[in-house]
């Protein structure tokens, strides 16, 4: 929720400056804004890393090409 707060005011801050910049820079700021939100709704401390997606991914693939 705190976060929601700061990134709203970050975009009221900073979208008034951004009126001279193009479309690409406002996309791009708003596409980092938004992946740092979502980011911060995930406890990262806690999940497991990259490999054990992998891994969950790719498990039924294996069990189907024993077959």
């Amino acid at each position: 929720m705190c976060t929601t707060v700061i990134v709203a005011l970050i975009i009221l801050y900073e979208w008034p400056k951004m009126k001279q910049n193009s479309k690409k820079d406002k996309m791009a700021f708003l596409s980092l804004l938004l992946m740092g939100l979502v980011l911060s709704m995930f406890n990262i401390q806690q999940m497991s890393g990259p490999t054990s997606w992998i891994e969950t991914f790719f498990k039924p693939f294996g069990e189907f090409m024993e077959k």
